[in-house]
Protein backbone atom coordinates (compact mmCIF):
# COMPACT_ATOMS: atom_id res chain seq x y z
CA UNK A 1 0.00 0.00 0.00
CA UNK A 2 1.39 3.36 -1.04
CA UNK A 3 -1.19 5.62 0.61
CA UNK A 4 -4.16 5.32 2.93
CA UNK A 5 -6.91 7.95 2.80
CA UNK A 6 -9.36 8.04 5.70
CA UNK A 7 -13.00 8.65 4.89
CA UNK A 8 -14.20 12.22 5.37
CA UNK A 9 -17.55 12.14 3.55
CA UNK A 10 -18.38 8.43 3.72
CA UNK A 11 -19.32 6.33 6.70
CA UNK A 12 -18.60 2.90 5.24
CA UNK A 13 -16.52 1.13 2.61
CA UNK A 14 -19.49 0.64 0.28
CA UNK A 15 -20.50 4.31 0.51
CA UNK A 16 -16.90 5.41 -0.17
CA UNK A 17 -16.71 3.00 -3.11
CA UNK A 18 -19.90 4.42 -4.62
CA UNK A 19 -18.71 8.01 -4.19
CA UNK A 20 -15.37 7.20 -5.81
CA UNK A 21 -16.98 5.21 -8.64
CA UNK A 22 -19.09 8.25 -9.54
CA UNK A 23 -15.89 10.30 -9.95
CA UNK A 24 -13.47 7.78 -11.45
CA UNK A 25 -15.03 7.16 -14.84
CA UNK A 26 -13.59 6.58 -18.31
CA UNK A 27 -14.69 10.12 -19.25
CA UNK A 28 -12.84 11.59 -16.28
CA UNK A 29 -9.63 9.69 -17.09
CA UNK A 30 -9.93 10.66 -20.78
CA UNK A 31 -9.44 14.32 -19.78
CA UNK A 32 -5.82 13.44 -18.97
CA UNK A 33 -5.19 11.67 -22.32
CA UNK A 34 -4.30 8.48 -20.49
CA UNK A 35 -5.81 5.44 -22.17
CA UNK A 36 -6.67 2.80 -19.59
CA UNK A 37 -9.12 0.11 -18.65
CA UNK A 38 -11.07 0.61 -15.43
CA UNK A 39 -12.40 -2.42 -13.58
CA UNK A 40 -14.86 -2.11 -10.74
CA UNK A 41 -15.28 -4.81 -8.10
CA UNK A 42 -18.60 -3.87 -6.50
CA UNK A 43 -18.22 -2.38 -3.05
CA UNK A 44 -14.54 -3.07 -2.58
CA UNK A 45 -12.09 -2.19 -5.36
CA UNK A 46 -11.38 0.02 -8.35
CA UNK A 47 -8.47 -0.85 -10.63
CA UNK A 48 -7.19 1.19 -13.57
CA UNK A 49 -4.60 -0.32 -15.89
CA UNK A 50 -2.83 1.38 -18.76
CA UNK A 51 0.47 1.41 -20.55
CA UNK A 52 3.10 1.63 -17.84
CA UNK A 53 0.87 1.75 -14.78
CA UNK A 54 -1.63 -0.02 -12.56
CA UNK A 55 -3.64 1.87 -9.96
CA UNK A 56 -5.59 -0.07 -7.36
CA UNK A 57 -7.88 1.45 -4.74
CA UNK A 58 -9.14 -0.96 -2.08
CA UNK A 59 -11.93 0.22 0.18
CA UNK A 60 -11.69 -0.98 3.78
CA UNK A 61 -14.08 -0.08 6.60
CA UNK A 62 -12.09 3.03 7.55
CA UNK A 63 -9.95 4.07 4.58
CA UNK A 64 -9.24 3.85 0.88
CA UNK A 65 -5.90 2.11 0.37
CA UNK A 66 -4.06 3.16 -2.78
CA UNK A 67 -1.45 1.10 -4.61
CA UNK A 68 0.32 2.49 -7.66
CA UNK A 69 2.67 0.49 -9.81
CA UNK A 70 4.60 2.43 -12.45
CA UNK A 71 6.99 1.34 -15.15
CA UNK A 72 10.62 2.35 -14.85
CA UNK A 73 10.11 5.46 -17.03
CA UNK A 74 7.37 6.84 -14.79
CA UNK A 75 8.83 5.99 -11.36
CA UNK A 76 10.27 9.51 -10.81
CA UNK A 77 6.71 10.87 -10.94
CA UNK A 78 5.22 8.42 -8.43
CA UNK A 79 5.04 10.78 -5.43
CA UNK A 80 3.49 13.57 -7.49
CA UNK A 81 0.85 11.22 -8.93
CA UNK A 82 0.09 9.80 -5.48
CA UNK A 83 -0.35 13.32 -4.09
CA UNK A 84 -2.93 14.10 -6.78
CA UNK A 85 -4.79 10.84 -6.20
CA UNK A 86 -4.78 11.38 -2.44
CA UNK A 87 -6.07 14.93 -2.85
CA UNK A 88 -8.92 13.81 -5.11
CA UNK A 89 -9.87 10.98 -2.75
CA UNK A 90 -9.89 13.28 0.29
CA UNK A 91 -12.39 15.54 -1.49
CA UNK A 92 -14.51 12.61 -2.65
CA UNK A 93 -14.61 10.02 0.14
Amino acid sequence: MDRSVSYYNASSASEAYNLAKEQITPDYVAKFNIPCDINYTPGSRIEATGKGFTLTINFTESAAEVDLELSFMYKPFKNKVLEKIESKLKKTV
